[in-house]
């Protein structure tokens, strides 16, 4: 491991919180190939980032998901104890609205394994899922129609994803369906 210096790290002082008004969803068992790990030797830089694309099986796609403005967040934890120690992404959304596509999304995911990706206000995308571990459906937080007539009416969600490092995904999000190759 090259260790180097750890600087500010803002661009232009840009450092707004929070995540894009979208995020990618699809199915765990949808994707045909997954990103790598770094190799050695790494550097910082190599260790905080996986290598290459997720893509789907044939036909197979991942969707887009609108969330409302200031309403999604993206958590890291640390879990696991001395000598075992990882890291847990709590993707936490809100969809506004109770239409029956929102609803049917929330029964679809309940109980399945998923692979999300999510995006945050610098630009950097976050891979929710691996080869080995699916993001998962944990909570409905805030969902419902709202109590007073200027509250909101909506579907909060909340995906767990545990995994044994950090990455930055720069790969590509597969938005059109995958084609058999010949």
């Amino acid at each position: 491991m090259d260790f180097a210096d750890i600087g500010k790290l803002l661009t232009d002082g840009k450092n707004l919180g929070g995540l894009a008004q979208r995020i990618y969803f699809g199915l765990w068992s949808d994707v045909a190939t997954w990103p790598v790990d770094a190799e050695l030797p790494l550097t910082l830089d190599a260790l905080g980032s996986s290598t290459g694309s997720i893509a789907m099986k044939p036909g197979k796609r991942m969707f887009e998901l609108y969330t409302t403005e200031d309403a999604a967040k993206l958590d890291i934890n640390v879990i696991g104890e001395e000598g075992g120690k990882g890291y847990e992404f709590l993707l936490h959304v809100f969809a506004p609205g109770l239409n029956k596509k929102l609803l049917g999304f929330m029964n679809a995911t309940k109980n399945e394994d998923l692979v999300l990706i999510a995006q945050d206000s610098a630009g950097q995308f976050y891979l929710l899922g691996c080869e080995i571990r699916s993001a998962k459906f944990q909570a409905s937080d805030g969902s419902g129609t709202g109590s007073t007539t200027d509250g909101r009416r909506g579907l909060g969600m909340t995906f767990a994803y545990r995994t044994h490092s950090l990455y930055e995904y720069t790969g590509t999000i597969p938005l059109t369906e995958a084609v058999p190759e010949p």
